[in-house]
């Protein structure tokens, strides 16, 4: 029987979740694999000469979409329902991807097909997207080897299948610690202080568990609960030990999940790799494809920040202190003293605290406001369709409609926590835009978050780091929903360098902010009533909030970061512990191990990139700064952002679409503005 009959992986269109089953996904990934390498046979036994744009570029592209439309969805499954069942799918699959990826991104005869496009007389009279996708694969072809001997090609093969394998070593280990760190608890009076609806999640788990009272674990809203906002500092310290020590040979489950290993090889592996290709390090190796050309001119700007950021979160830091010991705290304060006393703290000079806010942020309003932004801005329209199946039944799905009423894209939404999903919120590649003689296929992304689930009686309420973080995520995916380029190549999010990917989400972050966007949203769950004016203000300027302190957290991980990736590292905890004495104001204690579960770095691609978050967000919030000075939804500057930036993909280099957009260079005081830091003058 034909296997695109009986295994839905192999279907066109939209993934059908109702009927995907982890046994589908080795047979689909072997059979496309055996497709494409036909494919590339073909080519690779023509002759280079005879090389031509359709039968090379957009012929392969074909053979990649189905691939990539396949893997995609079983990375995501695994990611969004971590069952043992898709975890063994997922990894069963993972060296089929990496060796063949590998194999063919070093396949010399291909090599010389695309250079063949290249060096074609009428090259330069190709559309952009077909010249930039040639010039980023010859390019890649390179990164990985094609041109060295076969010994050195065997031996980066061997390495990106390993590190392929340990980073999603890492990641389970991260998620298993983070499920399997479980706190029961009789009654609410151990944890008094926490907001009731925490109480209520809790309550949920343990009812889950088959338990009376209430279970808090290490996920991101149970653990933000217990550390902000719980009374008793044994229990802060407890979660912030066993936060601080996942996937590590320290804590509650030392030696359990433990990462030290892993990381270690990765780091080696990486190192490797670079010197193999004759880079210095990784950090030189992953720099080949960004807007940042040296690790030298990172570190140089993310010192030159710290210079402006330091002096600020000192004082930021003493405040604080100040007013937790008038509170009767134990000084000097700890690391897990600071979140419940910074809540405190900010209630008291801003007049709110996040339990105040919530009710202002229910998520349907919240979403109303994130699609009206949207709506406005760039003339699209989001439709819900309940038709279109999903992997559980929290999970929505939009089609996106442009002005003439016409599907161009569309949306999957998974925003709830959930045992077996994995933490943090993302944006990830459904479907990408690809239009090319019959085929037409739509962008599709998923915006997947781990807010708290609504109770019985009660709407899901978003604090406000809440909103920022949907509007963030919600900007990646307008920037891969609005592209118009019809290769897949450089279409959306592709081939931006990932320096700048962060762009978007950055700057769809001050429509959270703006008065006039948050006018038409925020209204008290109970009694409708608009968010008042008073705590309007003190939201804005809660973004400033100890804006100092988190900005110098952020270079910490950058440099510490880059610090792991610029040299053969032996001791990677006696690396970051280094970065954390040059720059974090309150070290954390002996026992901290965060880089072994830093997820961005081993297991997201962020490795010697970190960085890339404040390297955009100079842009974004310049940018932004455009709008507030021409008005938010300014229709003008809306349609220049989608036609300079959003729609362009990666056909162009960032640099390029700024100066497009802006027309000028990126400023700084926007960025130190927005973090509550006054540019002072070298």
């Amino acid at each position: 029987m034909d296997p695109d009959v009986t295994n839905p992986l192999l279907a066109d269109g939209l993934p059908a979740f109702a009927s995907i089953r982890p046994e589908h996904c080795q047979p689909a990934i072997e059979t496309l694999i055996e497709r494409y390498q036909a494919f590339i046979d073909r080519v690779c036994e023509s002759s280079a000469d005879t090389a031509d744009f359709d039968d090379v570029l957009w012929a392969e592209s074909i053979h990649a979409q189905a691939l990539s439309n396949a893997w995609s969805t079983i990375g995501h499954m695994q990611r969004v329902n971590n069952t043992p069942q898709w975890r063994a799918a997922f990894q069963a699959c993972l060296p089929l991807i990496s060796a063949f990826a590998t194999k063919r991104n070093q396949d010399p005869a291909l090599y010389r097909a695309y250079q063949a496009l290249a060096d074609r007389t009428d090259f330069p009279d190709q559309p952009m997207a077909v010249q930039t996708a040639i010039h980023h694969q010859l390019r890649d072809f390179r990164l990985a080897g094609v041109d060295q001997p076969q010994a050195i090609r065997d031996a980066l093969k061997e390495n990106m299948m390993r590190l392929s394998t340990l980073s999603n070593q890492f990641g389970n280990h991260v998620l298993d610690a983070t499920d399997a760190f479980q706190v029961h608890f009789e009654s609410a009076q151990a944890l008094a202080g926490l907001p009731e609806d925490a109480l209520a999640q809790m309550a949920e788990r343990a009812k889950a568990n088959d338990q009376t009272g209430f279970v808090a674990d290490l996920s991101f809203p149970s653990y933000r609960a217990i550390v902000t906002y719980a009374d008793d500092r044994d229990l802060r310290e407890r979660f912030y030990h066993a936060h601080l020590t996942r996937a590590s040979d320290q804590g509650p489950m030392a030696g359990q999940f433990d990462n030290t290993a892993i990381v270690k090889e990765i780091l080696s592996l990486r190192h490797e790799v670079a010197n193999a290709l004759g880079f210095a390090h990784h950090g030189e190796h992953q720099l080949q494809t960004r807007m940042a050309e040296t690790v030298e001119q990172v570190e140089t700007m993310l010192h030159e920040l710290a210079a402006q950021a330091k002096p600020k979160a000192r004082e930021q830091l003493e405040a604080l202190s100040a007013f937790a010991g008038e509170q009767g705290a134990s000084l000097p304060l700890q690391p897990w003293d600071v979140p419940y006393y910074t809540e405190k703290y900010r209630a008291a000079v801003l007049g709110i605290d996040d339990e105040a806010i919530k009710p202002y942020f229910e998520v349907e309003r919240v979403f109303e406001g994130l699609f009206n932004t949207a709506t406005r801005l760039f003339e699209i329209t989001f439709e819900r369709d309940d038709r279109v199946e999903t992997w559980h039944d929290t999970v929505r799905y939009y089609r996106v409609k442009n002005a003439q009423g016409e599907t161009m894209a569309g949306l999957y939404l998974d925003i709830y926590a959930r045992a077996k999903k994995a933490g943090g919120a993302w944006m990830d590649v459904c479907r990408s835009r690809f239009v090319y003689q019959s085929t037409r296929q739509v962008p599709v992304a998923y915006l997947t978050c781990n807010f708290a689930p609504p109770t019985p009686g009660r709407p899901s309420l978003l604090t406000h780091d809440d909103v920022l973080t949907l509007f963030h995520e919600f900007g990646h995916c307008l920037h891969h929903l609005l592209t118009e380029v019809d290769l897949p190549d450089v279409a959306g999010i592709h081939g931006v360098e990932w320096d700048a990917v962060e762009l978007p989400s950055q700057l769809l972050e001050g429509w959270s902010l703006a008065e006039e966007a948050i006018s038409t949203y925020a209204r008290h769950v109970d009694t409708g009533e608009p968010l008042p004016k008073p705590m309007l203000q003190a939201i804005r300027a809660n973004r400033q909030f100890q804006g100092a302190l988190a900005l110098t957290r952020q270079i910490q991980f950058a440099l510490t970061d880059l610090a792991l990736h610029k040299q053969r590292v032996d001791d990677p905890l006696e690396v970051a512990r280094e970065v954390e004495n040059a720059i974090a104001l309150m070290p954390a204690p002996e026992y901290n191990r965060f880089v072994l579960s830093f997820s961005h770095l081993f297991n997201g691609g962020y490795s010697a990139g970190y960085y890339s978050y404040l390297w955009a967000e100079r842009l974004a919030r310049d940018a932004f700064s455009m709008f507030e000075d021409q008005g938010v939804y300014d229709p003008a500057l809306g349609q220049r952002l989608a036609q300079t930036i959003l729609s362009v993909g990666g056909t162009r280099p960032m640099a390029a679409s700024w100066t497009a957009f802006a027309g000028r260079p990126a400023r700084i005081e926007p960025l130190l503005e927005a973090y509550g830091i006054e540019h002072e003058a070298a």
